[in-house]
Protein backbone atom coordinates (compact mmCIF):
# COMPACT_ATOMS: atom_id res chain seq x y z
CA UNK A 1 0.00 0.00 0.00
CA UNK A 2 1.47 3.34 -0.94
CA UNK A 3 1.70 6.30 1.40
CA UNK A 4 -1.03 8.27 -0.41
CA UNK A 5 -3.48 5.39 0.00
CA UNK A 6 -2.51 5.12 3.67
CA UNK A 7 -3.14 8.85 4.22
CA UNK A 8 -6.53 8.62 2.48
CA UNK A 9 -7.75 5.78 4.70
CA UNK A 10 -6.19 7.25 7.85
CA UNK A 11 -8.74 10.05 8.09
CA UNK A 12 -11.81 8.06 6.99
CA UNK A 13 -11.77 5.96 10.14
CA UNK A 14 -11.78 7.32 13.70
CA UNK A 15 -9.69 4.38 14.96
CA UNK A 16 -6.24 5.97 14.36
CA UNK A 17 -7.32 9.12 16.17
CA UNK A 18 -8.68 7.06 19.07
CA UNK A 19 -5.42 5.08 19.24
CA UNK A 20 -3.40 8.31 19.35
CA UNK A 21 -5.70 9.67 22.05
CA UNK A 22 -5.34 6.42 24.02
CA UNK A 23 -1.56 6.64 23.72
CA UNK A 24 -1.58 10.26 24.81
CA UNK A 25 -3.79 9.63 27.86
CA UNK A 26 -2.49 6.27 29.06
CA UNK A 27 1.02 6.28 27.65
CA UNK A 28 2.74 3.59 25.63
CA UNK A 29 3.74 1.24 28.47
CA UNK A 30 1.36 -1.22 30.08
CA UNK A 31 1.71 -1.34 33.87
CA UNK A 32 2.04 -4.50 35.97
CA UNK A 33 -0.92 -6.82 36.63
CA UNK A 34 -1.77 -5.45 40.08
CA UNK A 35 -1.91 -1.91 38.70
CA UNK A 36 -4.13 -3.08 35.86
CA UNK A 37 -6.44 -4.91 38.29
CA UNK A 38 -6.73 -1.84 40.53
CA UNK A 39 -7.31 0.38 37.49
CA UNK A 40 -10.03 -1.78 35.94
CA UNK A 41 -11.80 -2.33 39.27
CA UNK A 42 -11.95 1.42 39.83
CA UNK A 43 -12.82 2.08 36.18
CA UNK A 44 -15.83 -0.25 36.50
CA UNK A 45 -17.21 1.62 39.51
CA UNK A 46 -16.24 5.01 38.04
CA UNK A 47 -18.22 4.29 34.88
CA UNK A 48 -21.31 3.26 36.86
CA UNK A 49 -21.20 6.33 39.12
CA UNK A 50 -20.50 8.73 36.24
CA UNK A 51 -23.32 7.25 34.15
CA UNK A 52 -25.72 7.44 37.11
CA UNK A 53 -24.75 11.06 37.80
CA UNK A 54 -25.17 12.13 34.16
CA UNK A 55 -28.52 10.35 33.76
CA UNK A 56 -29.78 11.73 37.08
CA UNK A 57 -28.70 15.29 36.27
CA UNK A 58 -30.31 15.05 32.81
CA UNK A 59 -33.53 13.57 34.21
CA UNK A 60 -33.80 16.30 36.83
CA UNK A 61 -33.03 19.01 34.29
CA UNK A 62 -35.62 17.75 31.80
CA UNK A 63 -38.25 16.68 34.33
CA UNK A 64 -40.89 18.96 32.79
CA UNK A 65 -40.29 17.56 29.30
CA UNK A 66 -40.56 14.01 30.63
CA UNK A 67 -43.75 14.93 32.49
CA UNK A 68 -45.25 16.41 29.30
CA UNK A 69 -44.37 13.52 26.98
CA UNK A 70 -44.34 10.46 29.22
CA UNK A 71 -46.80 11.69 31.85
CA UNK A 72 -44.43 10.68 34.65
CA UNK A 73 -44.69 13.20 37.51
CA UNK A 74 -40.99 13.18 38.39
CA UNK A 75 -41.11 16.42 40.35
CA UNK A 76 -44.04 15.24 42.45
CA UNK A 77 -42.32 11.93 43.22
CA UNK A 78 -39.10 13.71 44.23
CA UNK A 79 -40.90 16.25 46.40
CA UNK A 80 -42.78 13.50 48.26
CA UNK A 81 -39.53 11.60 48.87
CA UNK A 82 -37.92 14.81 50.12
CA UNK A 83 -40.74 15.29 52.63
CA UNK A 84 -40.27 11.73 53.89
CA UNK A 85 -36.54 12.46 54.40
CA UNK A 86 -37.37 15.67 56.29
CA UNK A 87 -36.60 18.28 53.62
CA UNK A 88 -38.71 21.27 52.69
CA UNK A 89 -40.47 20.75 49.37
CA UNK A 90 -38.32 22.77 46.94
CA UNK A 91 -35.11 22.49 48.96
CA UNK A 92 -34.74 18.76 48.30
CA UNK A 93 -35.09 19.14 44.53
CA UNK A 94 -32.54 21.97 44.41
CA UNK A 95 -30.10 19.97 46.50
CA UNK A 96 -30.50 16.92 44.25
CA UNK A 97 -29.84 18.98 41.11
CA UNK A 98 -26.75 20.53 42.72
CA UNK A 99 -25.51 17.17 44.00
CA UNK A 100 -25.75 15.40 40.66
CA UNK A 101 -24.29 18.34 38.75
CA UNK A 102 -21.30 18.60 41.09
CA UNK A 103 -20.89 14.81 41.08
CA UNK A 104 -20.33 14.85 37.31
CA UNK A 105 -17.39 17.21 37.93
CA UNK A 106 -16.10 15.05 40.79
CA UNK A 107 -16.26 11.87 38.68
CA UNK A 108 -14.34 13.70 35.94
CA UNK A 109 -11.62 14.41 38.52
CA UNK A 110 -11.68 10.74 39.50
CA UNK A 111 -10.98 9.86 35.85
CA UNK A 112 -7.86 12.03 35.98
CA UNK A 113 -6.88 10.01 39.04
CA UNK A 114 -7.43 6.79 37.10
CA UNK A 115 -5.13 7.99 34.33
CA UNK A 116 -2.47 8.84 36.89
CA UNK A 117 -2.97 5.45 38.56
CA UNK A 118 -2.39 3.72 35.21
CA UNK A 119 0.82 5.69 34.83
CA UNK A 120 1.84 4.79 38.40
CA UNK A 121 1.96 8.42 39.48
CA UNK A 122 1.54 8.88 43.25
CA UNK A 123 -0.60 11.99 42.75
CA UNK A 124 -3.48 9.77 41.58
CA UNK A 125 -4.68 9.49 45.18
CA UNK A 126 -5.51 13.20 45.36
CA UNK A 127 -7.85 12.98 42.38
CA UNK A 128 -9.25 9.49 42.84
CA UNK A 129 -9.42 9.31 46.62
CA UNK A 130 -10.19 12.99 46.97
CA UNK A 131 -13.00 12.84 44.42
CA UNK A 132 -14.63 9.83 46.07
CA UNK A 133 -14.28 11.32 49.57
CA UNK A 134 -15.78 14.63 48.40
CA UNK A 135 -18.65 12.75 46.73
CA UNK A 136 -19.44 10.78 49.89
CA UNK A 137 -19.07 13.93 52.01
CA UNK A 138 -21.49 15.75 49.74
CA UNK A 139 -24.04 12.94 50.12
CA UNK A 140 -23.69 12.84 53.91
CA UNK A 141 -23.29 16.50 54.81
CA UNK A 142 -25.02 18.41 51.99
CA UNK A 143 -27.87 16.00 51.29
CA UNK A 144 -28.06 14.50 54.81
CA UNK A 145 -26.99 11.40 56.62
CA UNK A 146 -30.55 10.05 56.36
CA UNK A 147 -30.38 10.41 52.57
CA UNK A 148 -27.05 8.58 52.48
CA UNK A 149 -28.32 5.83 54.78
CA UNK A 150 -31.71 5.28 53.13
CA UNK A 151 -31.39 6.36 49.49
CA UNK A 152 -27.86 5.23 48.70
CA UNK A 153 -27.94 1.56 47.76
CA UNK A 154 -25.76 -1.09 49.35
CA UNK A 155 -24.11 -1.61 45.95
CA UNK A 156 -23.15 2.08 45.86
CA UNK A 157 -21.72 1.93 49.37
CA UNK A 158 -19.74 -1.21 48.56
CA UNK A 159 -18.52 0.35 45.31
CA UNK A 160 -17.38 3.52 47.03
CA UNK A 161 -15.67 1.52 49.78
CA UNK A 162 -13.98 -0.72 47.19
CA UNK A 163 -12.70 2.32 45.30
CA UNK A 164 -11.32 3.92 48.44
CA UNK A 165 -9.82 0.73 49.87
CA UNK A 166 -8.15 -0.35 46.62
CA UNK A 167 -6.86 3.17 45.97
CA UNK A 168 -5.31 3.63 49.40
CA UNK A 169 -3.88 0.11 49.36
CA UNK A 170 -2.39 0.74 45.92
CA UNK A 171 -1.01 4.10 47.06
CA UNK A 172 0.67 2.39 50.03
CA UNK A 173 2.21 -0.23 47.72
CA UNK A 174 3.29 2.36 45.15
CA UNK A 175 4.97 4.40 47.87
CA UNK A 176 6.65 1.24 49.19
CA UNK A 177 7.81 0.39 45.68
CA UNK A 178 9.53 3.76 45.32
CA UNK A 179 11.38 3.16 48.62
CA UNK A 180 12.11 -0.60 48.51
CA UNK A 181 11.94 -1.25 44.79
CA UNK A 182 9.24 -3.91 45.21
CA UNK A 183 5.47 -3.75 45.25
CA UNK A 184 4.72 -6.20 48.06
CA UNK A 185 2.91 -6.11 51.39
CA UNK A 186 5.49 -8.22 53.13
CA UNK A 187 8.74 -6.71 51.85
CA UNK A 188 11.39 -8.50 49.85
CA UNK A 189 11.31 -12.30 49.63
CA UNK A 190 14.04 -14.12 51.52
CA UNK A 191 14.96 -15.92 48.29
CA UNK A 192 15.66 -12.59 46.59
CA UNK A 193 18.04 -11.37 49.33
Amino acid sequence: MSQTENQETKFKSPIPILRQLQGFIFGEEKPDNFTQFTFFLNLFFWFIFLLWSVVSAATLSFRHVIADYKKIPIEEIILKRGEVLGFESSDFLNRLITTYSVSVILWSAVFIGLVLLWRKNKFFIYFLGGGVILYVSMLIFYMSYTFFKEDTTLFDKIGLLAMLASSFMYYFLLKKESIDGTMSFFGADEDEE
